[in-house]
């Protein structure tokens, strides 16, 4: 992790940031997160991002405290700060500290906004790694998962089982259907279509998800965007996971079932080429602009 951080309008060292003890974030899970991530120095869909953070915000009552173009603004500012070419930017937003109270505080404390990066390798070509391991568990979260939250408790108990018991993720499934990874979103393909769960109170409108159904549309790929059964999942000719970090993950066995063939089939090859394609397309080039003048203000580096 980089030793920089953005915390509530300044940069300075992750060391020198300090959240209050009765930060709501803190005491309550009161809050909501992005994760962004950069190639080449540049934010990929990064809009998006912002507008899936207003969302989760109003989905909890609770304000982004600047306009989303300044944080966006900010956001890209700051990646050169960090030196790093390749990661992610974690974004995180509380309803800030205040007495501990379930309540709202009236009047509302300022809130608490901070984000830093996290160095990624390179990305994987399409087709390139090892297909990963899904193993299926049952859901026990709350019927809000289109707010993208930091209470994950039980996404967390989730991928600790999986991760425990030789698993790469968990995927949750209820009365038979599966909606989401507890890190991803999830489709299967059948024949020459892709089917995924809708969004909604089990599944988290993914940004990658998004951009998948954007692809798929100009390469002319049919979606069923339905409850996804686990005895479809089984059958499936291929599967594949999406999150802003693993791109399109191809997935080689489900619980102790292989899937297709056991390696990346060529729908998936094809729609994680588009994707890269249009990573490139979007962060091409040196980055945002190192001029001094273009950044916030620097506190406590040394």
């Amino acid at each position: 992790m980089n030793d920089l951080i953005w915390f509530n309008g300044q940069v300075m060292k992750m060391a020198d940031a300090h959240v209050g003890v009765e930060d709501r974030g803190f005491q309550f899970a009161d809050g909501v997160y992005e994760v962004v991530r950069f190639y080449n120095g540049k934010p990929f869909t990064l809009r998006e991002h912002m507008e899936r953070l207003v969302r989760s915000a109003e989905g909890i009552k609770l304000s982004v405290p600047m306009p989303i173009d300044e944080l966006a603004d900010e956001i890209t500012r700051f990646i050169p700060r960090t030196g790093e070419r390749e990661g992610y930017v974690y974004l995180q937003l509380t309803r800030g500290v205040c007495e501990r109270n379930h309540r709202f505080p009236r009047p509302a404390p300022p809130a608490t906004l901070l984000f830093y990066v996290h160095k990624l390798p390179p990305a994987l070509e399409p087709g390139e790694g090892e297909g990963l391991k899904l193993l299926a568990v049952k859901d026990e979260r709350w019927k809000r998962c289109w707010i993208k939250c930091i209470g994950l408790i039980a996404n967390v108990l989730a991928k600790n089982e999986a991760t425990g018991t030789g698993y790469d993720e968990a995927v949750f499934l209820e009365d038979g259907i599966v909606s989401e990874g507890a890190t991803s979103n999830i489709f299967a393909v059948r024949g020459q279509k892709l089917i995924t769960h809708p969004v909604g109170t089990k599944v988290l409108p993914g940004i990658t998800r998004l951009v998948v159904f954007q692809l798929a549309d100009k390469l002319g790929i049919e979606i069923d965007e339905r409850p996804l059964r686990e005895d479809e999942v089984m059958r499936a000719d291929e599967l594949f996971i999406t999150s802003t970090t693993r791109e399109l993950a191809w997935v080689a066995r489900w619980n102790d079932r292989y899937i297709g063939q056991g390696k990346c089939g060529p729908l998936t090859t094809k729609i994680h080429r588009a994707y890269r394609d249009r990573v490139r397309a979007e962060t091409r080039g040196s980055g945002a602009s190192s001029s001094p003048a273009s950044h916030p203000r620097i506190v406590n580096v040394a």
